[in-house]
């Protein structure tokens, strides 16, 4: 049996014992994954899970070729957490420098609502999550955390971290694509990775060596389309090899945490949807083969049967109302393309 098919059933909550016998009525893996895919969540597992074809599921996991086929959570619905997720990623054996930079990201994310996504492992994790729990508790209204596992809920990996677990359980989200009985392994952690950098729409990483697990997180964000920053430490230190090849290939660095969260809060709200505005045909039609002429309007008044001043008024019109303006060569540019579908 290979390694892909057992775990994908492990994922669907089924057992060792039904992923033997399954194998040897010689299902394939498409058949095996359609027919636990459909099986309802009290078939599988007391705990809640949703599918890629549940309402809940989260959109960004569909850009993953090998998205989880189950996701399951305890806590906050994830449709209930800030639409803005950032991931915050870095070393297990992190310095105090790094323990103290990530607390503070993570609370000054939370406070300006931005979920913070990050593995709950030892080190940067841990104390990321701790400033996002800090800080709601000096605010209830600050976003919750998400803590994506490497493992099913049944365990605790490292244990250290068991007061964490449990505060992210009542507080914020937890996620895992295993089953709770499943437990970590070498395997299951980078695996876990792919999910941090999709759910995030940024990625920060803050101290790596030169073989850590973050770079490959940093890599599978970078695949998706992720903007990926790197939190900068001292040259020489056995954390600092991994962030410096990453500003290396081209991540921003980070420097001033509230400098990034007004950036990323900026870059990333969605801009209110531009309805074109109130034009008789005539203006219409104009707007239109300016789109199709890219701007040449001596084409277009050779075309129309209109004098020089119907024209003047006419461009005068759609300029007021921000449609075109006159570049510095004196010709017309649109200003509204994303509106030139709504005139057909």
């Amino acid at each position: 049996m290979s390694r892909v098919l057992y775990e994908t059933l492990l994922r669907a909550g089924v057992s060792a014992q039904v992923v033997a016998n399954l194998k040897r009525d010689g299902l394939t893996l498409p058949e095996i994954e359609r027919r636990f895919q459909s099986r309802k969540p009290s078939e599988l597992s007391s705990a809640p899970f949703l599918t890629p074809a549940c309402p809940g599921y989260p959109e960004k996991l569909h850009q993953l070729y090998d998205q989880p086929i189950q996701l399951f959570y305890r806590g906050r619905p994830l449709n209930e957490v800030a639409p803005l997720i950032v991931g915050v990623v870095g070393s297990r054996k992190a310095t105090n420098y790094g323990l103290s930079s990530s607390r503070r990201l993570g609370a000054a994310l939370a406070r300006n609502g931005v979920t913070v996504c990050s593995g709950l492992a030892r080190g940067i994790d841990g104390a990321v999550h701790r400033g996002v729990l800090e800080e709601l508790k000096r605010e209830p209204e600050a976003a919750p955390p998400v803590a994506v596992l490497g493992h099913g809920w049944d365990f605790v990996h490292p244990r250290e971290n068991h007061d964490l677990f449990r505060q992210i359980a009542e507080r914020g989200t937890l996620l895992t694509e295993y089953p709770p009985d499943h437990p970590p392994s070498r395997w299951t952690f980078p695996a876990r990775n792919r999910i941090i950098a999709a759910l995030s729409d940024v990625l920060v990483v803050v101290e790596a060596g030169a073989r850590s697990g973050s770079l490959h997180t940093a890599s599978f964000a970078g695949e998706l389309g992720r903007d990926v920053w790197a939190v900068p430490s001292s040259p020489g230190k056995p954390n600092s090899a991994g962030v410096l090849k990453l500003l290396g290939s081209g991540a921003n660095m980070l420097t001033d945490f509230d400098e990034f969260v007004h950036h990323v809060t900026r870059k990333t709200r969605q801009a209110p949807r531009r309805t074109l505005p109130a034009l008789d045909d005539d203006s219409r039609d104009l707007l239109l083969r300016l789109a199709r002429s890219e701007g040449e309007i001596e084409s277009i008044c050779r075309d129309l049967d209109w004098s020089a001043t119907e024209i003047a008024y006419r461009l005068t019109e759609l300029e007021l109302a921000g449609l075109i303006s006159r570049n510095i060569q004196g010709q017309w540019e649109l200003l509204c393309w994303e509106l030139i579908p709504q005139l057909r």
